[in-house]
């Protein structure tokens, strides 16, 4: 869409500010504080269903705390609460837009190799809901890996060396977010200017802040919202030389 809409101003030579997909790496590192990374990353995954570009889609974590990690995503995706807003106030999730296309994208991944760890099925007859979703066993030439999911599916990437981290996470068309969760200052600056992606939450959940700019790379889009070059993103220049007799 954003492609045909550029193709579309382009006749006129018309600006456009784009915000399209993202495919969200979060990275966690073996000094993690791994209660914190786990809500952050739960808080980034379930929120609008997945139904935010912002959100989370794919986890790299270190293999000394891969178990921890894991064991504590699990108890944590559990707790989330799905159902009917129109009949439940206490919902972390509602309905899913694109159910059937999740439904698939979880599927395929199976096929290819990925476990399920939790979740991964309709919830229900009536309606558009989905179980919260882990898949662990990822790797990186899966679908379920560089594609879009848009949905409450978290697919999980074991990593050793931090610079396969950091080439997984650039693997990607898209360059919008990205997460990191150390408490190394030196190894989340290595991080920071290797991660190719407009934004970096560190030891933090994906949310962005008004006074921030909201702008993404590569096919995640051109120009950006919020803050003062989210606003100058609307402005024309206009310079003018006046020359007066003395």
């Amino acid at each position: 869409a954003g492609i045909q809409t550029m193709a579309a101003a382009s006749a006129n030579v018309t600006k456009v500010s784009l915000e399209l997909g993202g495919k969200a790496p979060g990275i966690v590192m073996p000094d993690a504080d791994l209660d914190l990374a786990v809500k952050s990353i739960i808080a980034s995954r379930v929120i609008n269903t997945g139904q935010v570009c912002n959100c989370c889609e794919r986890v790299y974590v270190h293999s000394s705390v891969k178990e921890a990690f894991l064991e504590k995503l699990l108890a944590g995706f559990k707790q989330v609460k799905v159902g009917d807003p129109n009949q439940y106030t206490d919902l972390d999730m509602g309905p899913l837009k694109a159910l059937k296309s999740v439904e698939e994208k979880v599927k395929k991944a199976i096929e290819q190799g990925a476990e399920l760890l939790c979740g991964g099925h309709r919830i229900g007859t009536k309606g558009y809901f989905f179980e919260p979703t882990i898949l662990i066993n990822c790797t990186q030439k899966m679908d379920i890996i560089q594609e879009e999911t848009f949905g409450p599916v978290l697919p999980v990437v074991e990593f050793t060396e931090v610079e396969d981290a950091i080439a997984w996470a650039n693997d990607c068309e898209y360059g919008l977010t990205s997460s990191i969760y150390t408490q190394n200052l030196d190894m989340t600056f290595k991080l920071i200017r290797a991660l190719k992606f407009g934004e970096t939450y560190v030891n933090r959940e994906n949310f962005e802040a008004m006074q921030g700019f909201h702008a993404g790379w590569r096919k995640s889009g051109i120009g950006g919202a919020d803050g003062k070059h989210g606003l100058e993103e609307y402005l024309q220049t206009q310079l003018v030389y006046l020359e007066t007799k003395g």
